[in-house]
């Protein structure tokens, strides 16, 4: 089927003139302006589309094309916030590519026999208040009632924090999203698009060293309880970790703060965290426990102590099979044999998946750069993806 290539980039470029940011790039923060912004284009592009549509409790933005018999829907999009200087195809793909595949199939196809919806996901980032997969959660009625700020911020948009509850939905079989890969693998591989097999587990800890703070010049290096050079050697450790796991295994400290942070003081105390990822239970849970016993064994040899808490978790989500055979199918009839990847970030579908099937499509990321302004992908590889989700959603929902 015939994808408008030309409208697909003007659309993408017409969403990242949004919220542009003085040092580059994009800022669409939940609730905010360019935020609002954003869902009023994206809502006249339904629109004019013919699609019905409609924002429910949270501010999610659905467009709706009723299909002849009833049954639940099938969905596609993305999510329309973005992180600080962000880039123009985060969540803003899955939700043009959404309506471009949509629109084809009403054009070329007439009305679908299942209801087809596209949907811009209020929120997924995280990055103005710590609600990560707030809209998501919403749609699968599991959110908790807003604090003080972000029901302030909801009411400024005309939303009421009381009824978050009714977002949920239970008439979703199956969610379906194009995403740029967001790393380099099928750009080495030269590889133009995979099929998502699985959403990586992730574990955030906080692991908090405990030595002595002592004179920098008059204590002997076998007398120290230096908390830094402990946490150094245990960050060595969680790298090494990871590394002999093997992929999809990974690893990162992120953040690491010293105390008493003086260039003439032994450090007595270091903060610091551990981001870890695997896609299978089993692996994900060795690799925490690796970590943990480790870091434990630093400790005791150079007599620091250690606590180690749990800042969050999420278990693997595997996509479901029939979703991924679908998006095989749809690759091969256009033409391409579409590898399949594990994904290490997180995204909606992940969340989805506790109340309907789940799939997902990546297309390569230039240098594997997102979540900045170098954010790009070869246009040749969006036309790909979109060519391959208006196949799938044709097998789901004609």
């Amino acid at each position: 089927m015939r994808i408008d290539g030309a409208l697909l980039e003007q659309r993408l470029d017409e969403l990242y003139k949004i919220g542009t940011e003085p040092g580059g790039g994009v800022y669409r923060p939940l609730y905010g302006s360019a935020w609002a912004e954003a869902g009023d284009c994206v809502e006249r592009w339904m629109k004019k589309a013919g699609l019905e549509a409609r924002r429910d409790a949270v501010g999610n933005l659905w467009g709706r094309l009723d299909g002849t018999k009833k049954g639940k829907v099938i969905v596609t999009g993305s999510h329309i916030d973005t992180v600080r200087h962000g880039g123009r195809l985060d969540g803003a793909l899955g939700i043009v590519a959404g309506l471009t595949a949509v629109e084809a199939l009403l054009k070329e196809k007439g009305k679908p026999r299942r209801t087809l919806e596209v949907v811009a996901i209020c929120e997924e980032e995280g990055s103005r208040f710590a609600t990560n997969f707030w809209g998501s959660r919403a749609i699968v009625g599991a959110i908790d009632s807003p604090d003080a700020a972000m029901a302030e911020a909801m009411r400024e948009r005309g939303l009421d924090p009381a009824t978050v509850a009714s977002a949920a939905r239970d008439d979703i079989d199956t969610f379906v999203e194009l995403h740029i890969e967001q790393g380099a693998v099928l750009e080495t591989a030269n590889v133009p698009l995979a099929v998502v097999s699985a959403i990586v587990g992730t574990a955030h800890l906080e692991l908090a060293v405990t030595g002595r703070p002592d004179h920098a010049g008059t204590t002997p290096m076998d007398m120290r309880r230096d908390a830094l050079a402990g946490a150094a050697a245990m960050v060595q450790a969680v790298e090494s970790i990871a590394r002999s796991l093997g992929k999809p295994a990974v690893a990162t400290v992120g953040k690491i703060r010293a105390e008493p942070d003086q260039i003439n003081v032994v450090p007595g105390r270091v903060v610091f965290t551990v981001d870890l990822r695997h896609s299978d239970p089993g692996a994900r849970r060795a690799l925490e426990e690796r970590t943990r016993s480790l870091c434990r064994t630093i400790a005791a040899e150079r007599g620091l102590e250690l606590e180690v808490r749990v800042l969050h978790e999420r278990p693997p989500v595997p996509m479901h099979a029939e979703v991924r055979a679908v998006l095989t199918r749809a690759a091969q009839e256009c033409g391409v044999q579409a590898t399949e990847l594990v994904s290490g970030a997180g995204h909606d579908a992940q969340i989805l998946a506790a109340r309907c099937k789940v799939g997902m499509l990546f297309v390569p990321s230039v240098g594997g750069r997102s979540h900045c302004p170098e954010e790009h992908t070869d246009p040749g590889h969006l036309e790909l993806g979109v060519r391959v989700l208006v196949r799938a959603l044709e097998l789901l929902a004609y």
